[in-house]
């Protein structure tokens, strides 16, 4: 696609230097029929811009389509010559580096040879004095050349644009799989654990760790479903709460967050809901909000510990909030009963 972006712009570079030098004298007959090959160009490259060009280069109409471009810009300046004098041929040279960038192969020797003939019949045609043939041969030869070698580096950094893109996509797609088996990973750590579950009180702290483990499964499934290294943490407090067996409320922002603070994030929300679950009253409320800072908070009808509460789970949240994730965290008593944890990072 760059290469014919340089075609469009050199198409309108020819076409603004035939209005440029009609409107300031140029001597040329036929004027208005000038201006008339001039809009009918104009039109052509409109029309050459609007052509859905990703689908169709590589396959024959892609071809084609090239090939009368490149014949019709040669034909384009030929009867500019032929209308408006000699002074127009100069244009052929504008004519060189459109084939080179837009032609490929065998395709663009063979209008790059035609645009050599014409520009040598025009010089013949139009009986130019022999100093000025021999210049403007010498200068079309290095036209060919230069151009020649500014279409090849052009196509070389097309490749290596595109080889990059391929690669990123590799990448990606490594990725997403790691994501993938480590979200399996921990899903069957997570499983296995229950599976030694004992009964009584001890079973809750297996309980606890299994829950830790799935939220940060969580997190890497969502990575795994996603092109980027970030996380929608909406979707994340989604996964963590939709297995809780009480009545709940979630209302969350799209925020996006890196992977590190959604893992982050992802345990934080775990042990506030589970200690929501276990010490208050339903029902739940689960807040989200974006913003300069992102704030999460977590309230329930009452009966949690208060916020000088020792146990591991809060402890592990103060530290996560604050070492973590560079925010603070308050867990307080609300007027109306009940109590509010909230992090803010």
């Amino acid at each position: 696609m760059s290469a014919l972006r340089v075609g469009w712009w050199l198409g309108w570079a020819a076409l603004v230097s035939v209005v440029v030098g009609i409107a300031v004298g140029v001597d040329a007959g036929h004027r208005w029929l000038l201006l008339a090959l001039a809009a009918a160009a104009a039109a052509g490259n409109l029309a050459a811009m609007v052509v859905p060009w990703r689908e169709w280069l590589g396959k024959g109409r892609g071809s084609a389509l090239l090939d009368v471009w490149s014949g019709a810009l040669i034909a384009f300046v030929v009867l500019l010559v032929g209308v408006g004098g000699s002074s127009f041929s100069l244009l052929l040279f504008l004519a060189v580096p459109f084939v080179a960038v837009v032609q490929v192969g065998r395709r663009r020797v063979l209008w790059l040879a035609t645009t050599v003939v014409a520009c040598v019949i025009v010089t013949v045609v139009v009986s130019l004095p022999a100093g000025a043939t021999a210049m403007r041969l010498a200068i079309l030869a290095a036209v060919v050349g230069g151009t020649l070698v500014v279409a090849r580096a052009l196509r070389r950094e097309a490749a290596a644009g595109a080889e990059a893109a391929a690669r990123a996509e590799r990448e990606r797609t490594l990725l997403a799989d790691a994501e993938h088996r480590v979200k399996n990973s921990l899903q069957t750590a997570a499983d296995l654990l229950l599976l030694g579950r004992p009964d009584g009180s001890a079973g809750l702290q297996f309980d606890l760790t299994a829950s830790r483990i799935r939220s940060l499964a969580a997190v890497h499934r969502l990575l795994s479903e996603t092109p980027e290294e970030h996380v929608r943490a909406d979707q994340l407090l989604s996964q963590i709460v939709e297995d809780v067996d009480v009545s709940l409320v979630l209302d969350a922002e799209p925020v996006t967050l890196d992977a590190a603070s959604a893992q982050r994030l992802g345990l934080v929300a775990n042990e506030l809901v589970t200690n929501a679950v276990q010490h208050g009253s339903p029902p739940l409320f689960v807040k989200l909000e974006g913003g300069s800072r992102t704030r999460l908070r977590v309230e329930d009808a009452g009966g949690a510990r208060n916020g000088n509460s020792s146990g591991l789970g809060l402890e592990l949240v103060r530290r996560m909030a604050e070492e973590g994730l560079g925010g603070s965290f308050e867990l307080v008593e609300r007027s109306g009963g009940g109590t509010r944890a909230e992090l803010v990072f």
